[in-house]
């Protein structure tokens, strides 16, 4: 993902979480309960390698919690 593209992503993703309200055991959690613009300025401070960071977590918690992970371990 492309930079402009991956901080668009992380917007999104400070909005709400696309799976459930904002879980508690998200990363993003407790930034998620600031007002908005607080969350705007805090995702301008990222650094492209925390952008990719925390999209990486989230893609991962995205397919654990719709089953794609794990599913042929026994």
């Amino acid at each position: 993902m492309h930079p402009p593209d991956a901080r668009l992503y992380i917007v999104g993703l400070i909005v709400d979480c696309p799976y459930e309200p904002n879980p508690e055991d998200c990363a993003l959690h407790d930034i998620r309960q600031k007002p908005l613009r607080e969350r705007i300025e805090w995702s301008k401070q990222l650094t492209n390698e925390e952008i990719q960071g925390i999209i990486s977590v989230h893609k991962k918690c995205l397919a654990e919690k719709e089953g794609r992970v794990g599913l042929s371990e026994t």
